[in-house]
């Protein structure tokens, strides 16, 4: 058996010569046992090539994978002697029958594209454009793959757009030949699997890469060498190729095209320019519009970019619409009419245009209507045997179902063909060229030292699980970094999202958190939730216990950004402990409520009491602005108003009317009635409810601290009392003072101590007791005796001027002399009575300090701007800046003028302020250097939103 198949045709008499097709392959060793007998396939715009090679072998043995992988070339002789190359690799190899002297090998011819369907990956792409995306990936596979190398370069010159950079384009699960598809599909991208040389001169020309060709619009479409493809009828003595049969089709497409989609940024559906008619003319019968066959789409929402344009993507808007709407009514036009032609025109190529002449009926059109493009080829050929040859094939393979067995002719090929001013672009249906996507796990990533990494609408960066880094290594590891460059900005999903209000957890750097995509698509990933998984466990409350243990606890507890520190909102269902708590761990600052008990390591916890508490290691504040009340009175389920006083106020009321019978008892003892009684009532009124339907409200922002029981005021170190108004204390029992040093009492004005029944009681247990009037006289007067004794010393009455003693009738006046005066008996006792010279005496002298008087200054005012709240003034010293008085009012129904008496050691100028405002804050010290006059003039100049008021006056005490 002869084991060279080449030379056997020989022969036979069918050396290379004669052959009608050749073949090539770049195993050498398979080009002298293989001869290609039938060549039977389909080459598509938009899909690739396809052949399956039918080829004879006197070896038996060839092993089927010295085939795969081998570069292969088939040239056609064509009618004017030249050859149609078609190239590809070998992806597939069968062996067929064999008679012991010939073998059918099966061999199936694809494109390099081909190796695209046999690699699968997921990745991302931040910040590309499609073209950018395409020579990536094509530059890896040149890199890694020295078949695809070899086999395939790749040619944008046909894109002539501008390209959107997409800020994220996922592939997920996908083979890199569906990604790139979608991607050319989704930007109206025609992709063409070409021949570097469409016609070579002879059968071993090296064969060339094949190009794969990128085409956005009809111009880059060549035309065939030949130029012109006549129209006649086929036969075997024809000398050249011909088309045979045209056929023309049309079917009823969608009349028009409707998009919309999310605009996040704008807030709306955006639906671009709407409706979009086709212009193709679908029927002569009715009307587009009247047929009204609309396909209504609404797609994946628009990409968002980085807020500050520092990803540099494309801002999307509603041109992005516009041109898909476009692109899908031209993929509609171009179905709704074609042509399907049979000819033997053996170097009709994909992809190129060629004018048809010699047809009745097309010959009648403009040239341009007979120019036609060709996007889809299906074709056979075979080579001539012997007749005793081709028998014996047709033994060894009995059920061919080749189209060509069955035709008189040795080749032929169907064309597809559309017109050639038609715009064609891919077929691109949005919710069927993508990936089947399903939630999934994706890390929390940011910047360097960042634990929050978030922008302005609160949106994150994630590294998705599945990238690896040798897959992003194009751009720096942009993808699997584990920081800000793996992801575009990532929507979270709250559980409220108002308009600058709403529920606000942002996740973490190094959380794990579950990402879903919008609308099914891959490119539009958001958050919708976080887990605890592996050693992350779930939260624990005060950073203790562990579920299940603790199952009864519920709520969130945060952490402190780069420390250890917490704030948590956590409820406590435990049987017979349910409570709740807001803390921070800052000074375990905390508000607990409910049945109290110690942190939870276990089910259950020692108890702490019942109630509330507001505790905290460090400072506190409680402030109302417009009243506060603290009461130990119950109220039983919270059933009355929360600021319900009443107990308080019956009080204060019944008390009042005790106040008012003393103070009355005391101004008929002609001494000073209380004051401030007025005042007392208003302050009951405030407490009283205006409205029954409305809830208790103050009328003022008082404060009332009520007990039914006692209150207590402790202090380890000082307690002070301050009042612009009045202090006024009554009880029904005692009022005790008790100091273990001194009882110190000043009055401005006057000093006025009333007992209405048992009498006033001064005693100093040790020391003397000393009472003056140092500007004027002591008056003491009784009803009954006036006793003045020294138990163990004298008594000393002493007088600069005289002693007068009157009792009864008699008066005794002792000064520079001695008068006796009686009506009635004089009457001396004594032991001894002896009367000597006269003698001085020197009365002592006693100096009493003399009380400085206070300059009284009054200033007059009235708030010209009526508001409610508070009003403050300020008086100010000129000559230090210091403030000397403060005073809170609040503006009447009458606008009437009010008035401020204050009181200085001297004579001063000085400046009174007054604001209109609830929030009055003076903390900027002024320097003696400033000018208050020049600061004033500012700050009029820069008069608030809030109507403050301004008032100065020098006034005279």
């Amino acid at each position: 058996m002869l084991s060279n198949m080449n030379g056997v045709l020989e022969q036979l008499g069918l050396g290379a010569l004669k052959r009608a097709v050749h073949v090539q392959f770049s195993h050498a060793a398979l080009n002298a046992q293989v001869f290609l007998q039938r060549i039977e396939g389909k080459h598509a715009l938009n899909d690739g090539l396809s052949v399956e090679l039918t080829c004879l072998s006197t070896n038996a043995h060839i092993a089927l994978k010295q085939f795969i992988g081998c570069r292969v070339a088939v040239d056609q002789v064509t009618d004017s002697g030249a050859l149609a190359r078609t190239s590809g690799i070998i992806t597939r190899a069968t062996q067929g029958q064999s008679d012991g002297a010939l073998t059918i090998y099966t061999l199936t011819l694809q494109d390099p594209t081909a190796l695209w369907h046999k690699r699968r990956n997921s990745r991302v792409f931040i910040n590309k454009s499609v073209p950018e995306i395409s020579e990536i990936l094509f530059k890896e596979w040149q890199s890694k793959s020295r078949l695809f190398a070899a086999s395939l370069t790749l040619d944008l010159s046909g894109l002539s757009q501008d390209y959107d950079i997409r800020p994220l384009s996922i592939q997920m699960n996908e083979t890199d030949y569906e990604f790139l598809t979608r991607l050319w599909r989704s930007e109206g991208i025609n992709w063409l699997v070409d021949e570097k040389h469409v016609v070579v001169a002879h059968a071993l020309q090296e064969m060339a890469p094949q190009k794969l060709r990128l085409i956005d619009h009809n111009q880059p479409f060549l035309a065939l060498e030949r130029g012109v493809i006549r129209f006649h009828r086929s036969h075997a003595t024809e000398y050249f190729d011909s088309m045979t049969q045209l056929v023309a089709h049309r079917q009823l497409q969608s009349t028009a095209t409707y998009l919309q989609r999310w605009q996040a940024d704008a807030l709306i559906q955006d639906e671009g320019n709407g409706s979009i008619q086709s212009a193709h003319l679908h029927s002569e019968q009715h009307s587009n519009e009247s047929l009204s066959l609309e396909q209504a789409w609404s797609i994946e929402p628009a990409w968002t970019t980085d807020l500050t344009g520092a990803d540099q993507a494309t801002i999307s808007s509603a041109q992005q619409i516009e041109k898909l709407n476009q692109n899908m009514t031209a993929y509609q036009e171009f179905q709704a009419k074609y042509f399907t032609a049979h000819s033997s025109v053996r170097d009709a190529q994909v992809g190129y245009w060629f004018e048809l002449t010699g047809h009745p009926e097309i010959d009648t059109h403009e040239r341009a209507d007979r120019q036609f493009l060709i996007y889809e080829k299906q074709f056979y050929n075979q080579n001539n045997l012997p007749k005793v040859l081709q028998q014996q094939v047709e033994r060894l393979q009995p059920t061919s179902t080749l189209n060509f067995l069955q035709n008189q002719e040795r080749q032929g090929n169907q064309l597809s063909l559309i017109r050639r001013q038609i715009k064609l672009v891919p077929d691109y249906q949005p919710l069927v060229h993508r990936p089947a996507v399903y939630p999934q796990r994706a890390r929390v990533v940011g910047s360097e030292n960042e634990e929050i990494h978030v922008d302005e609408w609160g949106r994150i960066k994630v590294r998705f699980l599945f990238t690896r880094a040798e897959d992003h290594a194009h751009d720096t590891g942009a993808g699997s970094n584990e920081n800000d460059t793996d992801s575009t900005w990532v929507d979270v999903l709250t559980l409220w999202a108002g308009e600058q209000y709403g529920a606000r957890f942002l996740p973490r750097v190094g959380e794990l958190v579950v990402i879903d995509f919008f609308d099914g698509h891959v490119d539009r990933p958001f958050v919708i939730g976080r887990i605890h998984e592996g050693q992350r466990s779930p939260t624990k409350f005060d950073v203790k216990g562990q579920l299940p243990a603790t199952r009864n606890l519920s709520g969130i507890r945060s952490k402190e950004v780069a420390g250890s520190g917490f704030n948590q909102l956590r409820f406590d269902d435990t049987t017979g402990q349910i409570s709740a708590q807001l803390q921070s761990s800052h000074g375990t600052s905390q508000l607990n409520l409910g049945n109290l008990s110690h942190p939870k390591n276990e089910e259950t916890s020692q108890g702490r009491g019942e109630g509330f508490e507001l505790r905290t290691d460090h400072y506190g504040a409680v402030r109302a602005g417009k009243g506060m009340l603290i009461s130990t009175y119950a109220q039983e389920q919270a059933q009355s108003q929360h600021l319900s006083a009443k107990e308080a106020s019956h009080q204060l009321n019944g008390n009042l009317n005790n106040i008012k019978a003393l103070s009355e008892v005391a101004n008929n003892q002609q001494t000073d009635p209380l004051e401030g009684l007025d005042k007392l009532k208003q302050f009951v009124e405030q407490i009283e409810q205006e409205d029954q339907s409305k809830a208790t409200a103050f009328k003022q922002a008082m404060m009332i601290l009520s007990a039914p029981d006692s209150i207590a005021l402790s202090s380890n170190a000082d307690i002070y009392l301050s009042a612009d108004g009045q202090i006024s204390h009554y009880v029904e029992e005692s009022i005790n003072f008790s100091t273990q040093n001194n009882l110190i009492a000043h009055a401005q004005n006057r000093m006025s101590l009333f007992a209405a029944k048992a009498g006033i009681e001064i005693i100093a247990a040790k020391q003397k007791i000393e009472a003056q009037a140092q500007s004027d006289g002591i008056d003491l007067i009784a009803k009954k005796e006036v006793r003045v004794i020294s138990t163990e010393d004298t008594i000393h009455i002493t007088s600069p001027k005289k002693i007068i003693l009157t009792g009864g009738s008699s008066q005794i006046e002792i000064g520079n002399n001695i008068l006796f005066k009686t009506g009635g008996l004089f009457k001396a006792k004594a032991g001894q009575h002896r009367f000597e010279s006269g003698a001085n005496v020197v009365a002592p002298k006693v100096s009493l300090p003399t009380a400085k008087t206070l300059y009284s200054n009054k200033v007059n005012y009235n708030w010209n701007i009526k508001s409610e709240g508070t009003k403050e003034i300020f008086i100010l010293d000129n000559k230090n800046n210091n403030v000397i008085k403060t005073k809170s009012d609040q503006l009447d129904t009458d606008n009437n003028i009010s008035s401020l008496r204050f009181y200085t050691s001297q004579e001063t100028e000085f400046t009174a302020l007054a604001f209109n405002s609830d929030y009055i804050h003076m903390k900027q010290e002024i320097s003696d250097q400033e000018n208050t006059d020049e600061l004033l003039e500012e700050a009029l100049n820069n008069e608030s939103e809030s109507g403050d008021v301004y008032t100065e006056g020098n006034l005279h005490p």
